[in-house]
């Protein structure tokens, strides 16, 4: 039995929780209504997952003052082993381990959110749900489809529809590479950064990829999802910080 399969029942109740939602919102927000269920969804979902965050993020912070704690020592190993990388890194892990340093803080409670993930973004990439047409993805953004892609665009269709399509996906592309630098800079700039190989700073703009080969439904979602991160990380780093 797959993975999507065990999920099912819950991807199929977030598909009836969504559509309610946007059927809710289209008598207010007219055609932005399924857009704008897309979004509070994704945000309503990463509210609910905020205590199991705020638990993952003390844990990381609380790892990250024991290891300065323990930098003077590390350095003295570093010095002392300076011709054997291997055993600096081995005595540095058994340093930690003597003192209690978890070396990954934090990680069930992440991998407890994952299902969660997979839930909601089956949700705005698979043509069918429970057996039937996902029709999330046949409502429309300023008359782009949520179920079409940027290279939609070029099928053969008017030139005002294909600028309209490429407007819609550009705006969107545009405030992912915003929130991508923002992330990569906030990575570059964290205390942990020094010890993380420096492709790390530049995952951020694999988002950006995704928006251009992802549904457009899809691209909304993994924008939502990242803003909220930027900013959930932003409030509880700065008063850990103070």
């Amino acid at each position: 039995m797959s993975l999507y399969t065990l999920l099912t029942p819950a991807i199929v109740a977030a598909y009836h929780a969504v559509t309610g939602l946007s059927l809710m919102l289209v008598p207010v927000l007219g055609g932005l209504g399924p857009a704008a269920a897309i979004v509070m969804f994704t945000a309503a979902v990463r509210l609910c997952l905020h205590p199991l965050n705020r638990a993952q993020m003390t844990a990381q912070l609380a790892a990250q003052k024991q290891r300065a704690a323990l930098a003077p020592a590390v350095a003295k190993l570093q010095r002392k082993y300076k011709n054997d990388p291997l055993r600096v890194q081995r005595e540095t892990v058994e340093l930690y381990r003597a003192n209690g340093v978890k070396l990954v803080p934090g990680i069930g409670l992440g991998l407890v959110q994952i299902p969660v993930f997979i839930v909601v973004y089956r949700l705005f990439v698979a043509p069918t749900i429970g057996g039937h047409r996902n029709a999330l993805l046949g409502d429309r953004l300023f008359g782009v489809g949520l179920g079409s892609h940027l290279r939609d665009a070029f099928s053969g269709a008017g030139s005002s529809v294909v600028l309209g399509h490429v407007a819609v996906f550009a705006v969107l592309i545009a405030a992912l590479a915003v929130l991508a630098t923002w992330s990569s800079r906030r990575m570059r700039n964290s205390a942990t950064t020094d010890a993380a190989p420096k492709f790390m700073t530049l995952m951020p703009y694999f988002s950006v990829l995704g928006a251009v080969v992802l549904p457009l439904a899809s691209s909304l979602y993994v924008a939502t999802t990242t803003l909220w991160t930027l900013v959930e990380r932003r409030r509880l780093v700065a008063p850990a910080q103070s």
